[in-house]
């Protein structure tokens, strides 16, 4: 009786090591699962990273915001039309994205205003009462200005002349 009493203890022990290294063992591998999740997720992102990074070095540029300059007092300039004394008034605004520009531009507004005097009087009277014509002198009146900007002001340019009120008679 003594002996069945001592298999039985002796069994239990060495299904409680056997279990013990079972668990130990099934810790392990889960352990290792684990880490190797880990290791392979990382090492996936770091290489969509690296190309996200890549596609995103192109940023596009913001744009400024638009600054305007009134150029006063208003334009008038006479014209002979058929023996006709005949005027023009025209009220100038210059558009740009650059505070510096529009400095240059108040800098050297006595010569831009004495050239697009010079431009305004020097155009066909019947001419300027069309949309064509009158979008051609804006056109002529940004070069104009842009021109003597880029010669005294090194390079400094305005993005757009505008007619605020254009009135002939």
């Amino acid at each position: 009786m003594a002996d069945d009493d001592n298999k039985d203890v002796n069994e239990e022990e060495t299904g409680g090591k056997s279990s013990k290294k079972l668990i130990i063992i099934v810790a392990i591998v889960v352990i290792l699962a684990v880490g190797l999740a880990v290791g392979a997720t990382l090492f996936f992102l770091k290489g969509d990273s690296s190309a996200s990074d890549a596609a995103e070095v192109p940023v596009e540029e913001v744009k400024k915001p638009a600054i305007y300059f009134d150029i006063k007092p208003p334009f008038v300039v006479t014209f002979d039309v058929e023996g006709r004394q005949r005027y023009m008034q025209v009220f100038v605004s210059a558009q740009s994205r650059d505070q510096a520009s529009l400095d240059a531009l108040e800098l050297h507004m006595p010569l831009i205003r004495n050239k697009l005097i010079m431009l305004f009087s020097s155009q066909d009277f019947q001419g300027l009462q069309t949309a064509e014509g009158k979008a051609s002198l804006r056109l002529a009146s940004l070069n104009l200005i842009n021109e003597i900007l880029e010669k005294e002001a090194s390079g400094s340019s305005i993005e757009q002349v505008l007619f605020t009120n254009f009135v002939m008679q």
